[in-house]
């Protein structure tokens, strides 16, 4: 696999998240989900998340005054119950496009996007079918690692994958496990149901199906998920429509929207974890009228490094969401 794919496999946030590692042989008790679940409002509950996406350049620094940004994108989270035949469906739409920029290397000026869908059981969190496409741009002396992933956990019980931009290249199919297994395409939306705190340890299984395929087994991985630090957040007044509340400040007059987040770290519980995901979950309830959703995922920072230095820095940032649906 070359190093421009491989590394935008690995950095497109859980939609994408190809660890190449062996699974924790220590077994522990998955934790909890919450009941209610905190997207729950009622048994046909919507939820919209829309993100802007910044890419970094980091192999002169991580610090803010080092990175060079070198793309920009937009990444949904679009969340429904009962939408499926009573399931609940996530849905995600990520792209991202590259600058014309020489820190973009051979990605400059390049497009990629990543769609999936992926519907489950409302309580239990269990993964009924997935669909995912992984679109590449072509680039130079490389093969275009572009595919195709269709699963059924609930009746099949198999799970088919192609790279469709390769001539020649076969389907493959796959026996999934009979067992409760939860999808990759999840990942955010299954530590947000579980406790977060300053303090807070957790964690639940997910199918990697990417890794599946590649190492011809069913690979399962145990994520830790550890929340640390508060820190505030301002996205803007448009937050004010959700019950953030302004704060003055007491010097300079400024109005601002602090939105206090739980810093949250998630990674394979494993030594050769690879570099973690830092989520900033929101502490406090996103409200309109009497509804509630909980533990809004609002900024979600994920680096890749070659060997031990720093190489890309991906950056989402909440920008709006809806908790009602509307007709286009």
């Amino acid at each position: 696999m070359k190093n421009n794919a491989k590394r935008f496999l690995c950095a497109a946030l859980a939609a994408t998240t190809a660890f190449s590692f062996v699974a924790c042989s220590t077994e522990v008790a998955e934790s909890a989900f919450d009941s209610p679940l905190p997207w729950h409002v009622s048994d046909s509950s919507y939820e919209k998340l829309e993100y802007s996406v910044n890419v970094y350049n980091t192999q002169k620094g991580e610090k803010e005054s080092e990175r060079e940004k070198i793309g920009d994108g937009t990444l949904t989270f679009t969340l429904e119950e009962g939408a499926d035949q009573g399931y609940t469906k996530l849905d995600m739409s990520f792209t991202v496009t590259y600058l014309n920029i020489d820190g973009a290397g051979e990605d400059r000026g390049l497009t990629d996007k990543i769609e999936s869908t992926v519907s489950f059981e409302p309580n239990s969190l269990a993964a009924k079918s997935m669909e995912k496409t992984v679109t590449l741009a072509d680039r130079k002396n490389e093969q275009n690692l572009s595919y195709k992933i269709k699963a059924d956990y609930f009746e099949t019980h198999k799970a088919t994958f192609q790279y469709f931009k390769q001539d020649g290249a076969q389907e493959k199919t796959m026996s999934l496990p009979h067992d409760i297994c939860r999808d990759n395409e999840m990942m955010f939306f299954l530590a947000r149901a579980q406790a977060i705190s300053n303090e807070s340890s957790t964690n639940f299984k997910m199918v990697n199906l990417y890794d599946s395929f590649n190492s011809d087994k069913n690979v399962e991985y145990r994520m830790a998920v550890n929340g640390s630090s508060e820190r505030n957040v301002d996205l803007g007044d448009w937050v004010k429509d959700f019950g953030i509340k302004a704060v003055e400040g007491e010097n300079t007059g400024k109005i601002t929207y602090p939105i206090t987040c739980i810093t949250t770290t998630i990674s394979i519980n494993d030594e050769k974890r690879g570099p973690a995901y830092t989520v900033l979950y929101a502490k406090d309830a996103f409200t309109v009228g009497a509804a509630e959703h909980k533990k809004l995922p609002i900024r979600i920072d994920y680096s890749t490094y070659t060997g031990s230095k720093p190489y890309r820095l991906t950056s989402y940032m909440l920008k709006s969401c809806s908790f009602a649906k509307t007709t286009e």
